[in-house]
């Protein structure tokens, strides 16, 4: 596998076969088009923005939503669940356009095959300079594999015109970000309430982002702290009023939105009789009286 060359990469190695279509016999390998479609294709060394070769389309009808593209022949393996993708091209206009952009398409399928979404770009210029072009997948579980669309659309209400080629080259798709590790959180599980304790947060993240952490404390209230550093432990404090079982949860969000999973930890308040709580607000209100009471209420609390 190889980098993409002279533009921004993703985090990982290049999924895309064939990128700088500099292999195959009659047709780039690992790619493919609609024979059926009304586009004219063309894979040459006419135009290359590095290498040799490139691939080519033309000849788009005024048929909304026409568009003609080259496609990746074969599924390509994707973990949407943990890590999203960047799609990247190079292109380039043989002539000045009119109202007709480049089209790049991310088509996202399950683990049968069947097509479950896709992530679509589009971006044109009046010039015939070489300019790259990017698109993104999301996160989601149920995506196991994709295949990548190059082409040529257009704007309603206007007409393209037929001769206008555009070219590619140097295609790119690879992970571009990964979700932070699940974060580990550190303290008190078992309290009074009313009393401020501290819990400490920390997460890897792959890609060495920044993260911030959402912590929901189990009593309807929910916190989201700033971004902290890979690996960077934090000390966060929170306090309880009432008497109860509490499950805390904690997620890290790195700087590009991305989540991991959710992390638990139970806190338990335990349950303070009516009597003590009696007793308390006696020794409040009368604080050098009772001496007894005192010692009888030292005594309960090591009970």
């Amino acid at each position: 596998m190889e980098f993409l060359k002279g533009a921004t990469t993703g985090m990982g190695p290049n999924l895309a076969p064939n990128p700088s279509f500099e292999e195959g016999d009659t047709m780039p390998t690992g790619w493919t088009f609609d024979p059926t479609s009304t586009g004219i294709y063309h894979w040459d060394s006419t135009y290359a923005f590095s290498g040799e070769k490139s691939v080519g389309v033309l000849n788009l009808t005024n048929t909304y939503p026409d568009y003609v593209t080259w496609i990746t022949t074969d599924f390509i393996p994707v973990n949407c669940t943990a890590s999203s993708y960047m799609l990247s091209a190079w292109f380039k206009f043989v002539d000045i356009p009119t109202y007709q952009f480049a089209w790049i398409r991310i088509l996202l399928y399950d683990g049968d095959y069947h097509l479950g979404g896709s992530s679509g770009s589009g971006l044109g210029y009046d010039d015939t300079e070489w300019h790259q072009i990017l698109d993104y997948t999301g996160y989601t579980e149920s995506i196991k594999y994709a295949k990548l669309e190059l082409g040529q659309r257009f704007n309603l209400p206007y007409e393209p015109d037929p001769i206008i080629e555009i070219r590619f080259d140097d295609v790119y798709f690879g992970i571009w970000n990964t979700v932070p590790n699940t974060p580990i959180i550190i303290g008190e599980t078992n309290g009074k309430v009313r009393t401020l304790y501290d819990y400490t947060i920390t997460t890897t993240d792959p890609d060495q982002d920044n993260v911030s952490y959402e912590i929901e404390w189990g009593d309807n209230t929910t916190q989201i702290t700033g971004y902290y550093g890979s690996e960077e432990e934090i000390s966060i404090s929170h306090i309880w009023g009432v008497e109860g079982t509490y499950h805390i949860r904690v997620r890290a969000i790195d700087e590009h939105h991305a989540k991991s999973s959710w992390v638990n930890l139970t806190v338990t308040m335990p349950y303070e009789p009516p009597q003590f709580r009696f007793f308390e607000w006696l020794l409040e209100r009368f604080p050098h009286a009772f001496p007894l009471l005192r010692y009888l209420i030292g005594w309960y609390m090591e009970m």
